[in-house]
């Protein structure tokens, strides 16, 4: 599977070298805090009938680095739950999200790197709980790198190259959901300024994506792009294109040509609205990027069809948020509360599937409250079987401060799950919480939670009840 293992090792340890060397002289911002508490669930096991209740302890130390110089940035934000349930349940489980970037030659060479950790459902379909504090065998701790050199050249104001290989390696802790590791090469050349009002731009990409089974799966794309633009407001584009795909699939065929037209309304600076239509060997396909900011609400929407699979998902989550709806930066992105299990991605695996996926998001802000509305859908078709999944979700989460020292914060989500074709299994989750944070001090706050969880299930088992209290007290060092 790692037929570049050792090359990818070396190239990551040169570039840890070379990044480390290169921010030495970089302006540094470091946060540390540790956050200790308990935690009370009355169905401990998900059981459907005759919960379990317990009382667990836990301790969850939390860094934060940023680094930025002249030709380096590094931002890092980790931390690790630290639990004494005991158990077939982790005792430790990590998070991470590190991001970096060196110019290793002026203005043409240069290296990303990435690497994040977090816990996530293995079938979303089934079983999983809100975090690792559950007992439930039905998640795995996911650990990703990617390392990324890439070159960049400008020619004259005429074009603008990038040259890119990008090697993506994710482990599981779990022996039941397989290693996978992927090399892609990417080369895209846009117009430069010279061309005003037109734009263009070639594309062309290569993805290989193995597993410890010897399963392999490759995407290849070539797409010519074209736009004008109309006026201040206004502007055209399309693309034409083919993709050459080698994967599992029930279908006699996954290649051929591609196209897609569309426009893009640009009214002001704080709104935006980009659509299109397009076909691909698999049907229709259909884009919507919308974007509406104001100084007390901001509005985003999505819409998109892509062809990709769980590994391109997983190694593309956030772990950390730093900065809200409205681009403030969020002081702390580790909160005292236990680490949230990812249950909207799909089941874990190789399978290549088509994502049609809508999501939107309404945050309004108040002079002390802010509420933000959610609601996602995804419909799932998997190229290697007859196999769909549907998901809906819905979130209302009301934020408000209460005096200076108290706040205090609501939510209320739905999430509705279907699965078709190799197996007919539906669930809706219904999960209420609620919490109450206390500044103690400068650096020392208290925060207690509540959270009530109901899920429905048609499958034997798979239903259950839980309540939720727990209390933590967090100090930054």
């Amino acid at each position: 599977m790692r037929r570049l293992y050792f090359l990818n090792s070396a190239l990551l340890g040169s570039g840890l070298i070379i990044l480390s060397t290169t921010v030495s002289a970089a302006e540094w911002t470091r946060s540390a805090s540790v956050s200790a508490g308990a935690v009370y669930s009355d169905n401990v096991n998900l059981s459907s009938t005759g919960g379990e209740s317990e009382l667990t302890p836990t301790l969850k130390p939390s860094v934060s680095l940023h680094g930025k110089g002249g030709r380096a940035r590094l931002d890092l934000t980790g931390a690790l739950e630290i639990n004494g349930q005991g158990g077939n349940n982790d005792s430790i489980n990590p998070r991470l999200q590190a991001d970096a970037n060196a110019e290793l030659y002026e203005r043409v060479v240069f290296l990303d790197l990435n690497a994040t950790a977090t816990q996530n459902a293995i079938d979303p379909l089934n079983i999983t709980g809100t975090d690792n504090l559950s007992n439930s065998s039905n998640r795995t701790t996911t650990y990703s790198y990617k390392i990324s050199p890439y070159l960049r050249s400008r020619l004259k104001g005429i074009a603008d190259m990038e040259l890119r290989y990008t090697y993506n390696e994710l482990n599981h802790s779990e022996s039941s959901v397989g290693d996978t590791s992927s090399d892609t090469f990417n080369l895209a050349i846009n117009s430069g300024p010279e061309f005003a009002d037109w734009s263009w731009g070639v594309n062309a990409s290569d993805k290989t994506t193995d597993n410890d089974q010897g399963e392999v799966s490759q995407l290849s794309a070539l797409d010519l792009r074209l736009g004008y633009q109309i006026n201040r407001q206004w502007q055209v584009n399309g693309s034409v294109g083919t993709e050459s795909n080698d994967f599992a699939s029930v279908q006699s065929s996954h290649d051929g040509s591609s196209w897609d037209i569309g426009a893009r309304w640009t009214p002001s600076a704080r709104t935006s609205l980009d659509f299109g239509i397009g076909e691909r060997f698999f049907g229709n396909t259909k884009r919507l990027s919308l974007s509406h900011r104001s100084k007390r609400s901001v509005l985003s929407a999505s819409y998109t069809t892509e062809l990709t699979d769980s590994t391109t998902l997983l190694s593309n989550q956030v772990v950390f948020l730093v900065t809200d709806p409205f681009g403030n930066p969020i002081l702390n992105p580790v909160t005292g509360d236990p680490f949230f299990t990812v249950v909207d991605l799909p089941t874990i695996g190789i399978s290549t599937f088509v994502d049609e996926r809508l999501a939107v998001s309404y945050s309004l802000k108040g002079k002390r409250t802010t509420l933000t509305l959610n609601a996602d859908m995804s419909d799932q078709t998997y190229q290697d079987s007859t196999r769909e999944v549907s998901t809906m979700g819905l979130g209302a989460t009301l934020r408000r401060t209460l005096s200076g020292t108290v706040s205090g914060d609501i939510s209320l989500n739905w999430n509705q799950q279907e699965e078709s074709g190799t197996g007919n299994r539906e669930s809706d989750i219904w999960r209420l919480q609620a919490g109450v944070n206390r500044q103690l001090g400068q650096k020392t706050h208290l925060r207690f939670n509540y959270s009530f969880t109901d899920r429905s299930s048609n499958q034997f088992g798979q239903s259950y009840e839980e309540n939720r209290l727990s209390l933590s007290l967090m100090h930054t060092l």
